[in-house]
């Protein structure tokens, strides 16, 4: 469902006298019957709510080629904010490990055996952050739009994004640290692309540390009779759900500037990823369209390390390998039509899955195990020494070791793992099974039988085998490959509109099936082994939307309720195998596929001036999201909306098994004051 169609329309104005305001959509017919066909009755919009008239475009009388020549300029500029409502802080970030400043027994033994040899105490070094806010950014954005002629428009639309806000950031110096990487450090909430340099990843974006600045759209049209032809950068959204992204498979998400916790009823507009494409529709006949793309593969930006809306555990490296499938193209087909009564579509796609897989990969960072400081027993570096038959250092440490470590994916820091309990911990949080992952990053790597590491059967002997390493070590990051695979989508949706007495609750209920089969999709496997996981998968939702007048005086409310089941992972694509893990076992995972239901509504005032929107997310494994917000929208150029996004992952059941518990830290009161032009 292309929402940005469905929700919003914002209002263009004159920019200059004699220019007027001319949609792209008026001039392409193919693109406005799609969009007419996912919102089967239109939603009260900004436009309505206004008096003004729509200015006629400037036009040009003579004929040829820039016959009707048509220019039109919109934009607005808005200030967003996010304030905390939670003492919680991002655990997923240096600042906000569950374990700082926090004493947590270890008990270091040797493999294969679980015996207990050398216990001691250890507090991670972290400095606790106390943020007030999750988000304070300024954007703008602006629309040109020009119509050439009966036949060619173009469109580009310019967004810039500043970040604003000052927060408890993480400072590398505080702790000693010296990790390898760009984002590492300092945090750095826009730069992706290179592992030492950053730079910006997508290919029509400047970026630094605090802004952005890209061009979602720069498309130019050709129109003629049934046929469309879009080239140029763009957005390619396809598909029914809210929340779910069941057919929306063309294009992957940008996550770094408010992960998916926007205003719920713009749903992805913001986050769906543009990259250059070809896309071609053909309008066959009344009834059926076809439509189809080529498009250059561009993947999921996530939030970087250490920003307010990280997700992926700051004790690790992730080494990007997008620039080894950066030349290649996804490909998709669709065909959208009636039958009857039904509404029908058949969709095909053959692309790279814009998330990604994680193995381990060496950490190619030459570093000895260090001399005495936090978190190190220095009786037992001097027993690795003799027993490795080296020397120790001026300062106590084994540098030597430093060539071995290089070899692993291990890479010796304060900001990494610091005791077992930690490492089972959040090895259950991001879904991995804490014994087979050490045990993968052992047999894969031999060089870490120069560090007398083996693989373990047990729980117990894993985690006397990684306390032992954490007091030698003080600290261990993991070193991670994402590498990006192929795989085919296959497709189909259907629709249905209920006629039954007017005025009930049945009448007009559109009934909504999509499903997706990807057979041998690759998952990143629950022990981060560079053997992937592949298997096949469904994914399938049943969406119910209808508009319902419930009094006189107030316009008809807009009502959907949604169901998503997948076979084979949960809603982020990370695999049930490594669900029900906890700060002592590894994941045992969960049978029975994963499920999501979602009923959201909006209901405007009848001025049109304000709007209501609700919505809930609810994990069947005990999970809840809900998002409440009002928005204020009068005829002039100024707009606010303010939203409450409740956040609870402790339902029922281990925290470890829904969806919401990853994300349970971001409870938030969202303000953002627009003004448009």
């Amino acid at each position: 469902m292309d929402v940005q169609k469905k929700y919003t329309g914002m209002r263009a104005r004159p920019l200059f006298a004699g220019f007027g305001l001319m949609t792209l959509l008026s001039a392409l017919p193919a693109y406005a019957q799609e969009s007419a066909e996912e919102t089967p009755v239109e939603a009260p919009s900004e436009q309505e709510a206004s008096p003004d008239p729509m200015p006629a475009p400037m036009t040009v009388e003579s004929g040829g080629f820039f016959s009707g020549v048509g220019f039109s300029f919109s934009g607005f500029s808005r200030i967003e904010t996010a304030i905390r409502m939670t003492g919680e802080e991002n655990p997923y970030n240096q600042r906000g490990n569950l374990f700082n400043q926090r004493a947590v027994d270890r008990c270091g033994g040797f493999p294969p055996f679980d015996a207990c040899a050398v216990p001691d105490t250890a507090t991670r070094t972290g400095r606790p952050a106390n943020n007030t806010f999750n988000l304070q950014q300024f954007r703008t954005h602006l629309d040109f739009q020009l119509s050439l002629n009966d036949n060619w428009s173009a469109r580009a639309l310019v967004r810039g994004i500043y970040e604003l806000g000052e927060y408890d950031n993480f400072d590398p110096d505080a702790v000693g640290s010296s990790a390898s990487g760009h984002l590492y450090g300092k945090p750095n909430y826009f730069e992706y692309d290179n592992f030492n340099r950053g730079g910006c990843q997508n290919r029509l974006e400047v970026c630094g540390r605090r802004y952005m600045a890209d061009l979602p759209f720069l498309t130019l049209d050709y129109q003629n009779g049934p046929l469309l032809i879009r080239f140029g950068n763009q957005q390619i959204a396809w598909g029914q759900a809210l929340f779910f992204r069941v057919l929306d498979v063309p294009n992957g998400l940008d996550l770094r500037r408010h992960l998916f916790l926007d205003y719920t009823p713009e749903e992805y507009a913001d986050e769906r990823i543009s990259s250059p494409a070809i896309r071609t529709s053909y309008q066959i006949n009344n009834e059926w369209e076809i439509d189809a793309f080529a498009q250059m593969f561009q993947p999921t930006v996530y939030a970087n390390p250490n920003t307010p809306y990280n997700l992926i555990a700051s004790q690790f490296t992730i080494h990007d390998r997008f620039r080894d499938v950066d030349d290649k193209l996804n490909y998709g087909v669709r065909l959208k039509g009636k039958a009857s009564d039904i509404g029908l579509q058949f969709a095909y796609s053959y692309r790279y899955n814009p998330d990604g897989v994680l193995r381990w990969t060496e950490s190619g960072v030459d570093r000895g195990l260090p001399g005495p400081r936090a978190n190190v027993v220095p009786p037992l570096t001097a027993t690795v020494a003799q027993v490795l038959g080296v020397p120790l250092d001026q300062d106590g440490g084994i540098s030597a070791a430093g060539p071995i470590f290089a070899q692993t994916p291990y890479e010796i820091d304060p900001t990494g793992v610091v005791s077992a309990t930690e490492w089972f911990t959040y090895a259950g949080m991001v879904r991995l099974s804490a014994l087979e992952a050490l045990n993968a990053s052992i047999e894969e790597f031999p060089a870490t039988a120069a560090l007398l590491a083996m693989p373990v059967g047990s729980d117990e002997a894993a985690m006397r085998e990684l306390d032992l390493f954490f007091q030698l070590s003080g600290g261990l990051r993991g070193h991670l490959a994402r590498e990006y695979k192929r795989e085919n989508n296959f497709g189909f949706g259907a629709s249905y509109t209920i006629d039954s007495e007017p005025g009930s609750l049945l009448d007009q209920l559109i009934i909504n099936v999509e499903a997706l089969y990807t057979p041998d999709r690759v998952f990143t496997a629950t022990n981060l082994s560079r053997n992937y996981d592949e298997r096949s998968e469904w994914i399938t939702a049943l969406v119910l939307e209808k508009y319902q007048r419930f009094s006189a005086s107030f316009p008809a409310t807009y009502m959907v309720f949604q169901w998503e089941h997948r076979t084979q992972s949960d809603l982020y694509g990370r695999l049930l195998d490594g669900m029900n893990g906890d700060s002592r076992n590894s994941a045992g995972g969960i049978s029975g596929g994963w499920d999501g239901l979602v009923f959201a509504f909006q209901q405007p005032f009848p001025n049109l001036v304000y709007r209501i929107d609700a919505s809930v997310l609810y994990d069947t494994r005990g999970g809840l999201m809900t998002q409440l917000g009002l928005r204020w929208k009068p005829s002039g150029p100024f707009s606010a909306e303010v939203y409450y996004t409740y956040l609870n992952g402790d339902l029922g059941g281990n925290d470890n098994d829904n969806i919401i518990s990853t994300i349970d830290f971001a409870d938030e009161i969202g303000v953002r004051l627009g003004y448009q032009f």
